[in-house]
């Protein structure tokens, strides 16, 4: 199954940006933790320039993402593991505080050995993208470089080895 743009590369139709302007709005009020009236304009706000930017640049970008299953597993593997995550830093966070954690340490591994790193064909752009989205949400790592000339990435985590 090949997921694509809600319609067509070229074809940007209103039905298209509302359903963009909802889904910014409303991500932007979970994010916001509250209702106001602060909130509702600067949700309006944000949900608003979010959709012009996709409607404008979206017209002029050359890159189009096509996802399948397999591109997305990786999203899949790091929101499952971040309640995990989320509980390991706090307990690096609470060592911290009592001074017997150290600080996080950066690793590089050959981009051979990562999945994501090294995709072909015609959904390598979207698969390398959700790959490092995923590698970069994980509360206690994230990806510092992902270098195809040199075929490595390097990975900042606070303790153990790098996803």
């Amino acid at each position: 199954m090949r997921l694509g743009p809600i319609s067509g590369f070229r074809e940007r139709t209103t039905r298209d940006a509302v359903a963009i302007w909802i889904l910014l709005a409303l991500t932007y009020l979970i994010f916001a933790g509250s209702v106001s009236v602060n909130e509702g304009i600067a949700t309006v706000g944000c949900a608003t320039l979010g959709t012009a930017w996709w409607w404008v640049v979206g017209r002029r970008g050359g890159v189009r993402f096509r996802f399948d299953h397999a591109s997305l597993r990786p999203l899949g593997r790091a929101i499952l593991g971040m309640a995990r995550q989320t509980v390991r830093v706090g307990v690096h966070l609470a060592r911290a505080v009592i001074g017997r954690a150290e600080g996080g340490a950066t690793h590089e591994q050959s981009a051979a050995t990562i999945a994501w790193a090294r995709p072909d064909g015609e959904m390598a752009a979207a698969t390398r993208a959700v790959g490092l989205l995923s590698a970069s949400l994980a509360p206690d790592s994230y990806v510092l470089t992902l270098d195809r000339a040199h075929g490595t990435v390097a990975t900042h985590a606070l303790e153990g080895e790098a996803p």
